[in-house]
C-alpha cells in the first residue's frame, strides 16, 4: 500500500495518467476534508477492484461536534 497526496487543481491532469497507468492497481482517490470517514467512505472513487476497507477504524477516527 502507498499513498500520495496532490492539490486538487492537478486532479484533471492526474486523473487520467492514473487511470492508464495503474497497471491492474486497485487505487482509492479520496479528498482530505479530516473526516476519513466521508473521505474514505461517502466520496471516494475507486479506479480498478473495490478493496475492503476497516470502516470500523475510520468511525473511531471521526469527530463529534464537541470534539471541534
Amino acid at each position: 500500500m502507498y499513498q500520495l497526496a496532490f492539490p486538487p487543481p492537478l486532479l484533471a491532469s492526474f486523473l487520467p495518467w492514473l487511470m492508464l497507468n495503474r497497471d491492474g492497481l486497485s487505487i482509492l482517490l479520496h479528498p482530505g476534508t479530516g473526516d476519513a470517514y466521508a473521505d474514505h467512505i461517502d466520496h471516494a472513487v475507486w479506479l480498478g477492484s473495490v478493496l475492503p476497507l476497516r470502516a470500523d477504524v475510520l468511525r473511531k477516527s471521526r469527530k463529534t461536534p464537541s470534539q471541534s
